[in-house]
């Protein structure tokens, strides 16, 4: 019954969700080069704006999460408008086309850190992954000043290129409310320790795995794994992002001597 239901489900969302193929023109505006992802609450893709001939990424929403998309729709466009940061793809408009909602927004050159990992093999030693971490703790530290909290900090969701680093996908974002704002940062502070443990294990040898806590499985400098072990509530968690920046930065010092 669950399976029949899952069918049911998901063709239902195919008929409701067009995806569109290469070369076709939305909007009169923007030309389809190539789908690069396809999740749950949208269709993402890269396009050709044809006024400025420049590459753009375009999100579809889908129809078949209308009563859902409506709020994220209008969250994740108010955000990207909302902030200005060289590390955060710029909104370019929002449209409809077909009874579908779409919006536009500028392309980043590079690749996304889960691609790099693990189909090209990227190995972070453990200062570059310090000063990656360090990249993106700026970033995160800047939306939160602007009252906004990231809400899916993941390696699919940072991206490298040009040496410089960029965060993407702000479908989940969360206004730091009075009351809720502790909670909520807590949860982008331990998504970054999240993230920092997947670059330095980048470089673990899988075949000496003994099914060991990260503690014991990498050889970490002590300050890189207070950091860790405070991220992830392990130890008293940090009060505030510029604590962990600092710590950081210290870090990369000691390493770099």
């Amino acid at each position: 019954m669950e399976f029949l239901h899952w069918t049911i489900k998901k063709l239902c969302q195919a008929v409701m969700d067009k995806t569109y193929s290469p070369n076709h023109l939305l909007a009169d505006k923007y030309k389809v080069e190539k789908v690069l992802g396809d999740g749950n609450y949208g269709i993402v893709y890269l396009c050709k704006e044809l006024k400025s001939n420049r590459k753009c990424v375009v999100k579809q929403m889908r129809k078949s999460k209308k009563k859902e998309n409506e709020q994220l729709y209008i969250q994740e466009t108010n955000v990207l408008r909302f902030l200005n940061h060289p590390s955060i793809p710029k909104l370019i408009e929002t449209f409809t086309y077909e009874k579908t909602k779409f919006f536009s927004m500028q392309f980043i050159e590079g690749d996304n850190l889960d691609d790099l990992l693990f189909s090209k093999e990227k190995r972070f030693t453990e200062i570059e992954a310090l000063l990656s971490f360090k990249g993106l703790l700026e970033i995160i530290s800047y939306i939160h000043e602007k009252g906004i909290a990231h809400g899916d900090i993941r390696i699919p969701n940072v991206m490298i290129g040009d040496d410089k680093l960029y965060l993407i996908d702000f479908g989940l974002t969360q206004y730091l409310q009075s009351g809720m704002e502790k909670n909520t940062v807590q949860d982008d502070y331990y998504d970054l320790g999240d993230f920092l443990l997947f670059l330095l294990y980048s470089t673990f040898d899988t075949k000496s795995k003994k099914n060991q806590p990260w503690t014991e499985e990498l050889n970490l400098h002590t300050g890189t794994t207070n950091i860790l072990k405070k991220l992830l509530q392990i130890d008293k968690p940090y009060d505030n992002i510029t604590d962990i920046i600092k710590d950081t930065h210290q870090i990369i010092e000691d390493l770099s001597n």
